[in-house]
């Protein structure tokens, strides 16, 4: 299906780019940098794979795009807008571990700038399966920032979809999404490998090209070693910068007429100050200057809410258990069996237990069910501390009040500094986060819709559940919330 002709929700309105330092939303650094997406808007159905080899700190590098015809080839156009918005989505609702956004149809084609209509929930759905069925290799290209190395990685940009349609296969207004991100990206967001997004000056730009090339150019600027220093200016080979974009064509003049277009829309609004052309026709040099450097500041640092792994997770991966290994244990078989084995591992090796490799026997006595191990001699309470004196423990509380309040208030003030559907969304994470196991996806769907008609305030939900959880009165919440939006 060919890309719809751009219909926004309102008419757009011309704003200039926000300066970096300005800029507070952000998206993963690794997917906008490698350009995962080809710009062009339309693309033959027969280009279902392209392959691009370049170089990074003097290390050759490689990155390779594989899809399947039926889904209509490389993901192209429009599908570059919905993987940017799931990635801040994903950020809203606190990056949770197993990379999952919950949202709707109806609120991606809103939060994209699309308007409310049949032809954009169906290229919606089949942006969707393009980016869950293209398979990307990234070859000693993909950026480990936690490591501050080069990495392999293996995936497709979507790992799942889970889609209710309401009883229909087309998804439409009711449609509510459960989306899972592939790991790599999970990954490098959580691990703050970000760089600034202006997603206002993006969703004020016309068209679909203009957006896709300027978000591979906007992440040029930024060092993957020092991803908060913008760069003034942006120079390489054409040919080259037409395989970042991945357009198919490989003659200058005709890589010229492809970008012109954007190039005169982002010259017009100020991103730009220029565009020139450097050298012979065969070693063509694009040079990018950029209209809104230099005098000003570097960009901010990232300031997100990112929902952290439980602390025995943390604690397994002290001892040398892999993350993914650490986390399978804790969903299969939960969190205070774990945490219990953890204790007993510890005691075995303070008496002195030998392990040809301690992450290995940790993970075996986790995974246990013969008793294989009896229980460690040390294995026993620890002493209590002391109570403090009367007084102490008065200030104390006194102190922790007024921490708690100054808190709650700061809560308070940054979720109601969010758009209503963000609150909404934000809110219903929370009620995931808490008693998710307890509801089904219909009764979150509905609390979802609630907040968006306006019928609950998102923030009276989210302290609501809060209030539960700390009055350990979660179960008769969930049943609350079954009952008024279970019908």
């Amino acid at each position: 299906m060919e890309a719809p002709p751009v219909s926004r929700v309102s008419k757009k309105r011309k704003v200039t780019p926000a300066a970096p330092a300005d800029i507070d939303r952000f998206d993963e650094a690794n997917s906008a940098r490698l350009g995962l997406i080809c710009v062009q808007e339309r693309i033959p159905s027969d280009y279902t794979r392209w392959d691009v080899q370049f170089v990074i700190d003097d290390r050759n590098a490689r990155l390779t795009c594989i899809s399947p015809s039926e889904y209509g080839g490389v993901p192209h156009g429009l599908d570059g807008d919905f993987a940017t918005i799931l990635n801040v989505m994903y950020l809203e609702q606190g990056a949770p571990e197993d990379g999952s956004v919950h949202t709707t149809a109806y609120q991606m084609l809103q939060r994209a700038g699309f308007a409310d209509s049949g032809q954009y929930y169906a290229a919606l759905q089949e942006s969707l399966d393009r980016l869950k069925g293209a398979t990307y290799t990234a070859s000693e290209s993909w950026r480990d920032h936690k490591r501050q190395r080069w990495t392999t990685v293996k995936f497709n940009i979507i790992e799942q979809i889970i889609a209710d349609t309401q009883g229909d296969t087309s998804f439409g207004s009711g449609t509510s999404l459960k989306i899972q991100l592939a790991r790599p990206v999970v990954q490098s967001i959580r691990e703050r490998y970000l760089k600034p997004l202006d997603m206002t000056f993006v969703l004020s730009l016309k068209r679909s090209l203009t957006r896709s090339l300027y978000r591979v150019l906007d992440a040029h600027r930024y060092d993957p070693h020092n991803p908060q220093e913008p760069a003034a200016t942006f120079r390489i080979q054409l040919q080259q910068w037409a395989r970042e974009c991945k357009l198919r064509e490989t003659v200058p003049a005709r890589i010229k007429r492809n970008l012109e277009s954007a190039h005169t829309e982002l010259v017009e609004r100020g991103y730009l100050r220029s565009v020139t052309y450097e050298g012979t026709r065969a070693e063509t040099v694009i040079v990018y200057e950029f209209g809104d450097l230099p005098a000003t500041p570097p960009a901010p640092e990232p300031v997100i809410e990112v929902i952290p792994d439980a602390p025995v997770i943390d604690a397994l991966r002290r001892y040398g258990v892999a993350p993914s290994v650490a986390r399978k244990l804790v969903k299969d078989k939960g969190e205070q069996h774990v945490t219990t084995r953890l204790e007993k591992f510890e005691a075995m090796i303070r008496d002195g237990y030998q392990a040809r490799s301690r992450s290995a026997l940790l993970v075996d006595v986790i995974r246990d069910e013969e008793g294989k191990y009896p229980e460690p001699e040390s294995l026993a309470p620890p002493p209590q501390p002391e109570r403090p004196p009367a007084r102490t423990r008065t200030e104390l509380a006194r102190r922790e009040q007024e921490e708690t309040e100054r808190l709650t208030t700061a809560v308070e003030r940054e979720f109601l500094a969010l758009p209503p559907d963000e609150q909404a969304v934000r809110a219903v994470t929370q009620v995931r986060l808490f008693v998710g196991r307890e509801l089904k996806e219909e009764h979150l769907r509905r609390l979802l819709i609630a907040m968006q008609a306006g019928e609950v305030v998102p923030y009276t939900m989210y302290r609501e559940v809060t209030r539960a959880a700390s009055e350990l009165r979660l179960p008769e919440f969930a049943e609350e919330i079954r009952n008024i939006y279970g019908r």
